[in-house]
């Protein structure tokens, strides 16, 4: 398992993405059901965020690119199994990171309206939101972002790309042991401290790491939190004592905290994490296109 040093220097910040579903609707990420999560380790890991709506709502393009799929993914390995995402609207993104390909994909459309090659510009409609495939919990938009291929293995955390509320910011961060490896299922806490908003912010989540989900190349983050207003937050993570850390959340950044030489739980052991050099299917990836392999 690979180490991750300290971040000295913050990466410029890929928040491309705009919201999949418009204002006036639910257009924020789902705060139980974040990227990697695992219901303290009862479910696979969460490959993307959730954004929850009535059956029938719009579903954006969050921004231009090709449609590469378009169709019921019964004959399509794009999960882990087909009949995974049910209708579902892939695009690869004209801007690439890296030069990677970067792909969106949106899942569990009740109808699609677009076709696989249609170009797409931001706030194109792409269909409607749905709960086909192996939905759960209610209709809803499952959204990821996938770096290298489209691959159920190359997912990244969306909130690291999906540009924040007007005036907001995101917070991203990592917990590692003493030999620098992601610590998993680490509770994390985030409490507003001194904030420009009318009400206290509280979050609550985990730390991510295991071999389906991905850390980003930039940040070699296990945590992310998207939307929160700026001013000054506690974060605070609990193994086997409590650790506590004040940020600033500046508008339309990425703030960064680190928990290093954390013990973790007596019952951890490190999982490693990766991509793997799986195509999309009817898609012969150019030279650029290979997948990052992240420790």
């Amino acid at each position: 398992v690979g180490a991750f040093a300290p971040l000295a220097v913050l990466p410029e910040p890929h928040l491309w993405l705009e919201r999949p579903i418009a204002e006036g609707y639910v257009n924020f990420v789902e705060p139980n059901y974040r990227y990697g999560t695992t219901e303290q380790g009862t479910l696979p890991p969460h490959h993307g965020v959730e954004f929850f709506n009535p059956a029938g709502t719009p579903i954006l393009a969050a921004a231009e690119g090709i449609v590469v799929f378009a169709a019921f993914d019964a004959a399509f390995l794009l999960g882990p199994t087909t009949s995974f995402y049910g209708n579902t609207v892939v695009v690869e993104l004209t801007q690439s990171w890296n030069d990677q390909p970067v792909y969106v994909l949106y899942g569990h459309m009740s109808a699609v309206a677009v076709k696989r090659g249609q170009f797409v510009r931001a706030g194109d409609v792409l269909g409607k939101v749905g709960g086909t495939g192996v939905a759960n919990g209610g209709p809803h938009l499952h959204f990821e972002v996938r770096v290298g291929y489209n691959d159920y293995y190359s997912t990244r955390n969306p909130e690291l790309w999906l540009k924040p509320f007007p005036k907001w910011g995101a917070l991203a961060g990592r917990v590692v042991n003493s030999a620098g490896q992601l610590i998993p299922l680490v509770n994390v806490t985030i409490r507003s401290d001194e904030i420009n908003s009318d009400a206290p912010v509280n979050r609550y989540l985990t730390t991510y790491a295991a071999e389906t989900i991905n850390p980003d190349a930039a940040y070699g983050e296990n945590f992310v939190v998207g939307d929160l207003p700026p001013g000054t937050y506690i974060v605070s993570i609990n193994t086997r004592k409590t650790l506590k850390q004040t940020v600033t959340i500046i508008s339309n950044e990425v703030a960064w905290v680190e928990f290093r030489d954390v013990t973790p739980p007596p019952t951890w052991t490190p999982t490693p994490t990766g991509t793997r050099r799986t195509p999309t299917p009817g898609i012969t990836p150019t030279s650029s296109a290979t997948a990052t392999v992240t420790p």
